[in-house]
């Protein structure tokens, strides 16, 4: 006989494959309780404790006798071997792998097979996958992992009265958050942050979402080429922090310097002979992209004129999540032919703390080019611009405030292009394409929410889809979001979203 106890949901028991009674509430308070010690004896006041509390005055009468009523009918269940209490070694060695309820002086212990309780196979996982890390080896970890979060269908030991079962079920929620951020942290580390990008989301959307969570949605988000939605999350969590007077969780403020590491790309100077050098620093274009067809059409005939006449800078400019980013990225990779000696891309964080420095972009782009950096940085400008000459280089500037400040950053020779995005522009760029962005239009809005929920859900509810599309004001970022949540909710429908956003 082969039993499974399981308790990361509702309590339930499995005997031979079939599932089998846990009896009434306090007698699953008694059995969690067993179960929760791990084969450790428990006295009776133990256990009074757990399904009762310390106050013996909630204690029922005759609380002893109440106990060893429960206990008795546990010792009833089909999943339980007859060799309960008083057995001997023997006995209890014949007793298969039933579970055994033993006598302990006054108290009890469960005996269970090893491995019968998926409440032990998770910490064990999680442990297991604690020392994996720690050893490098990231992909055992997340094979852990997965095999432990994959044990969950529900809430722990949800319906179990008693405050030793409330006790466990929140070690086991927060055991489980921290193995999912653990899980999570190891793909956005892997690049697969598209793919990952809407557990994420439902993760940091709980109230009390962690700034690990927090952080794991900047970097899923950057990495996906959202730039501008993974800084509005910054910003809204340090807004949030400095209502309370708190510093920002050090996680987030660690997740904003690996995105401006990641920004200004550099290494050591060469030196010696170097061939034909073709940086491409765009980030991937958003697999999803939607829309935005006559606008991206405007800056494709900026940049690369179908005459052949000479092209102008282009300037893309609108309020936060409107779509900047993911716009100039992906007229950018579409343009890659006609730049064939790279692409350099950096983000300016101009509405944002912590920007990056003129000097450091300049090092960062001669070197891409294969040229030497100078010392001075007004030289570097001047090496930039050379290193520029002859070839055919599109250069992305994102996140602009300031466009006199990023001159010395755009290229001055009529093979290479210039794109910028940003919010609130100051000062001027001579010559330059300008176009605002704004709103999707209603269309461009159900078609985002095709491609991230699928035509088939959609199509299920067609009114709801346009509905949510006007609830979100089509605007690009809240349609994500939302869209995101909707995604790792499949048993949600587009109007119960609607009533929750018009509720909201």
């Amino acid at each position: 006989m082969t039993v499974r106890f399981q308790t990361l949901g509702p309590l339930r028991i499995r005997r031979d494959g079939s599932e089998s009674p846990a009896g009434r509430p306090q007698q699953q308070a008694v059995l969690a309780a067993l179960l929760a010690a791990r084969g450790r004896p428990l006295t009776a006041t133990q256990l009074l404790h757990a399904v009762w509390g310390e106050d013996d005055d909630r204690w029922p009468a005759r609380p002893k006798r109440v106990l060893a009523t429960h206990v008795y009918r546990i010792r009833q269940l089909p999943a339980f071997s007859p060799a309960g209490a008083g057995a001997d070694a023997s006995a209890r060695a014949n007793a298969g792998t039933g579970a055994v309820l033993l006598q302990a002086g006054d108290g009890y212990r469960l005996s269970v097979e090893d491995g019968a309780v998926d409440m032990h196979r998770f910490d064990d996982a999680v442990r297991a996958a604690a020392a994996a890390r720690k050893k490098g080896d990231l992909d055992a970890a997340h094979a852990l992992l997965t095999r432990g979060l994959d044990l969950w269908y529900g809430t722990a030991l949800e319906g179990v009265p008693g405050p030793l079962a409330g006790r466990v079920r929140q070690r086991l929620t927060v055991s489980r958050t921290a193995a999912l951020e653990a899980r999570l942290s190891i793909d956005v580390a892997r690049g697969r942050h598209a793919e990952v990008l809407p557990e994420i989301a439902a993760l940091a959307e709980a109230p009390d979402a962690s700034g690990q969570a927090l952080s794991l949605l900047v970097l899923a988000l950057f990495g996906s080429g959202r730039r501008d939605e993974a800084f509005a999350v910054l910003d809204r969590a340090r807004d949030q922090a400095g209502e309370l007077g708190l510093d920002p969780a050090p996680e987030l403020e660690r997740a904003h310097q690996e995105i401006l590491g990641s920004l200004a790309p550099a290494g050591p100077a060469r030196s010696g002979p170097r061939g034909p050098v073709r940086p491409c620093h765009l980030p991937p274009d958003i697999a999803d992209f939607t829309g935005r067809t006559a606008e991206a059409t405007r800056l494709m005939s900026a940049l690369a004129p179908a005459d052949g006449s000479t092209h102008r800078p282009a300037i893309v400019h609108g309020a936060a999540g409107t779509g900047k980013t993911a716009l100039a990225v992906h007229v950018a990779h579409r343009l890659r032919d006609a730049y064939p000696d790279g692409q350099l891309y950096v983000g300016l964080t101009g509405s944002h703390a912590l920007p990056v420095r003129p000097g450091q972009i300049l090092a960062a782009f001669i070197r891409a080019l294969g040229g030497d950096v100078p010392d001075d940085e007004a030289a570097m400008a001047e090496a930039y611009q050379a290193a520029l000459d002859g070839r055919r280089v599109m250069v992305v500037l994102d996140d602009v405030r300031d466009l006199a400040a990023i001159r010395p950053l755009v290229p001055r020779h009529p093979g290479c292009g210039a794109l910028v995005t940003g919010r609130a522009l100051t000062g001027l760029l001579p010559g330059a394409e300008w176009l605002a962005l704004g709103a999707f239009s209603p269309d461009d809005a159900l078609g985002l929410l095709v491609r991230v929920l699928g035509l088939s859900r959609i199509e299920d509810e067609p009114d709801a889809a346009r509905s949510l599309a006007e609830a979100c004001r089509c605007h690009p970022a809240l349609l994500r979001t939302t869209a995101a949540r909707l995604a790792a909710r499949p048993h949600w429908s587009l109007a119960s979203m609607v009533d929750r956003m018009a509720g909201a």
